[in-house]
């Protein structure tokens, strides 16, 4: 009689797992936790400005506004340090490119610390993680570091494993596999894949322009290394429309054009 019982409860419990409907995982860069960010005009300037290729005093300038005006957004703590972070890193880089190492240094090591107050802030895992995987490629380019060149590898394939839904992790997995050279686990035909799926989470959820101009970049890129000609001449039009100084991106639109 008891196990008569058992096994009658059982099969309602088994029963009731059954008709209980599985919640499948987000869809791959369907998490943007940086949406309420795109209408950010300090941000927008100063990112035009270095992607013009306007000079680096005037990138100093327009972080310093950022920096002051940022405060006045209605954003979470965590978002606020995590986006100025983001603004240090883009100067720290520029102004590697000119040269100017003791300028690119100061600033990364400002948005390092703002990342790291984020992250005391409770900002999510996959968000800091694609800032923190940004500063090893930065610091690499900076002082050549080999471990820090790594890292970057290592931190973005386990946000991808982790965390697919956030929309920056996909961007940044999607730039690593193009962009990577085979021996360090690049895979061109991945990246464009990547960078396709990235397309079409930013034409069903939206994103910002400077994000649009990634996903138009990184396509004009893989289709170029796909032999795909015109549809790389196509998207590269579309990037130097957002912005005109990429060299990938006026390679192209330059060697079509011959």
């Amino acid at each position: 009689m008891i196990k008569k019982s058992r096994f009658i409860l059982l099969s309602v419990l088994l029963a009731f797992i059954l008709s209980v409907p599985a919640f499948a995982a987000e869809p791959a860069g369907s998490v943007n936790y940086f949406a309420e960010c795109a209408d950010n005009e300090e941000y927008a300037s100063l990112l035009k400005h270095v992607f013009d290729d306007k000079g680096l005093d005037g990138a100093l300038e327009k972080y310093a506004e950022l920096a002051n005006r940022i405060g006045y957004y209605y954003y979470e703590d965590w978002v606020q340090y995590l986006m100025t972070a983001r603004a240090a890193m883009i100067v720290a880089r520029y102004a590697n490119d000119k040269d100017n190492e003791p300028v690119a240094t100061a600033y990364m090591q400002a948005a390092d610390s703002f990342v790291a107050t984020a992250k005391g802030m409770g900002a999510p895992e996959s968000a800091s993680g694609v800032l923190e995987a940004l500063s090893n490629s930065f610091w690499y380019l900076i002082d050549g570091s080999i471990s820090k060149g790594l890292a970057f590898g290592k931190i973005v394939g386990q946000l991808w494993e982790d965390h697919p839904e956030d929309f920056h992790v996909l961007l940044l997995t999607a730039d690593k596999y193009l962009f990577s050279p085979g021996i360090a686990g690049g895979n061109k035909k991945k990246g464009l894949a990547l960078y396709q799926e990235a397309q079409a989470a930013a034409l069903e959820y939206g994103c910002a322009i400077w994000d649009q101009f990634s996903i138009y970049a990184g396509l004009a890129v893989g289709y170029d290394k796909a032999k795909e000609d015109e549809l790389a001449y196509e998207y590269a039009l579309l990037a130097r429309e957002i912005y005109t100084a990429d060299a990938n991106v006026n390679e192209i639109i330059e060697d079509y054009e011959k």
